[in-house]
């Protein structure tokens, strides 16, 4: 953690020359996907990022996984009552009237 203002600007002044840098690769990068047809396998070691599905969903069409940190529409949800039961896809929403 920087302590003085002069450690504060030269990490600012760092970050953005990476931030620069990165700016001027990202297209090369790119160019080189599309010249040899690269997949995400071949540049992670076949580790692609995985999509989550939605477990839970709302009458309003929020949605959410069920990893991480629940949303503050679930949250409010379960506050007022409800359970992560009523939010399941396949339970019609209201099922549980509390």
């Amino acid at each position: 953690m920087p302590k003085t203002l002069a450690q504060m600007k030269k990490r600012l002044e760092d970050a953005m020359t990476e931030a620069t840098e990165a700016e001027a690769i990202i297209p090369l990068i790119k160019q080189a996907i599309a010249r040899f047809g690269l997949e995400p396998d071949d540049l992670f070691d076949g580790r692609s990022s995985e999509t989550t599905t939605a477990l839970y969903r709302d009458a309003h069409g929020n949605t959410w996984g069920g990893r991480g940190r629940r949303p503050t529409w679930l949250n409010e949800a379960l506050a007022s009552g409800k359970t992560l039961e009523d939010f399941q896809f396949g339970a019609p929403w209201g099922s549980k009237p509390k």
